[in-house]
């Protein structure tokens, strides 16, 4: 079956150079550079904090030089244990139940990877995912994702949903896990939407010589600042230990070395540092949680529905 499945594959891209640069990237480049650095990534879970603030898509030298670390309580970096968000999902929630924790996330590969391991999870994205529908374009292929990205899930509503399940599960840690900085550009650094969505500022674009490397770059910090304007207010809402950090980080034409080929975006599989080295950045507000623990929820979700959402956000699934 693998072995038939590849050759139509190849009989479906094989005039396709973007295809063929994923497969290299993720098949070939990836685990190589993998064995080189032998970074294996810590444990989210393991870790100690009340509310773990995900900022997907986040490298920590951006987040650095954006937002800043002399404000934290205390702030490191740590390696992820996945270059994608359901790499980083699989490797840090399968196989393990988690009855002291709610998931809230605007990101829908959680329900593909871990539906049945928390004690509650909400599937924000289902109901608040902003797409206008009359323009969405056909995906093109970049990587593990695509440039069609056209819908997101804003963070002032990610925030209404947390505030809500804290005050539902007081005793229950919390990650909370918005989209941005991911693509699509959607905010503007003081916390307001833009207007408009530009679809060729993410990396893929750089490749396709639609924009600058620099231009997709400080367009990411401005979504970094947008999601951070939101973050930092629930983190001093929600009592306890808050980490800001990131399931994996983001490539924008960074050599894979030693290949002489770039990489963009962030591809399952591909242990290059700047996509698997994220901020870890504690904040203390108030008492300690008191978490208890308790039964897992199995939340089930329409596979077209996470489906349709996925690839609204440029992925191909």
């Amino acid at each position: 079956m693998k072995v038939r499945y590849a050759l139509e594959q190849i009989r479906k891209h094989w005039r396709d150079p973007g295809w063929w640069h994923t497969r290299f990237v993720s098949r070939v480049a990836g685990p190589a550079i993998g064995k080189i650095h032998r970074q294996s990534g810590i444990n989210y879970m393991d870790q100690d904090w009340d509310n773990l603030l995900i900022l997907d898509a986040c490298r920590a030298d951006m987040f650095e030089d954006t937002i800043g670390i002399d404000q934290f309580d205390k702030y490191e970096r740590v390696v992820s244990p996945g270059s994608s968000s359901p790499e980083w999902m699989e490797a840090t929630f399968t196989g393990r139940k988690f009855p002291d924790t709610v998931y809230l996330s605007g990101n829908p590969w959680i329900a593909k990877t871990a539906s049945d391991n928390f004690h509650d999870l909400v599937n924000i994205w289902v109901d608040d995912f902003d797409v206008d529908e009359s323009e969405l374009k056909s995906n093109i292929v970049l990587g593990e994702v695509d440039s069609a990205e056209n819908g997101t899930v804003h963070p002032d509503r990610v925030n209404e949903v947390a505030r809500q399940m804290h005050e539902q599960y007081p005793n229950k840690r919390l990650i909370v896990h918005y989209f941005q900085p991911h693509a699509p550009v959607c905010g503007n650094a003081d916390g307001t939407r833009r207007e408009e969505i530009d679809d060729d500022l993410h990396p893929g674009a750089i490749r396709e010589g639609k924009v600058t490397r620099e231009e997709v770059w400080e367009a990411y910090e401005e979504n970094l600042q947008y999601v951070y304007h939101y973050a930092t207010q629930l983190a001093e809402e929600l009592s306890g230990r808050s980490i800001f950090t990131a399931d994996h980080g983001e490539l924008f034409g960074e050599w894979l070395c030693p290949f002489p080929i770039r990489g963009y975006m962030h591809p399952s599989r591909v242990r290059h540092p700047d996509l698997v080295t994220v901020p870890w950045a504690v904040s203390e507000h108030g008492q300690r949680r008191r978490v208890e623990t308790g039964s897992v929820t199995s939340v089930e979700t329409d596979e077209e529905v996470v489906d349709e959402r996925l690839r609204g956000l440029g992925y191909k699934v």
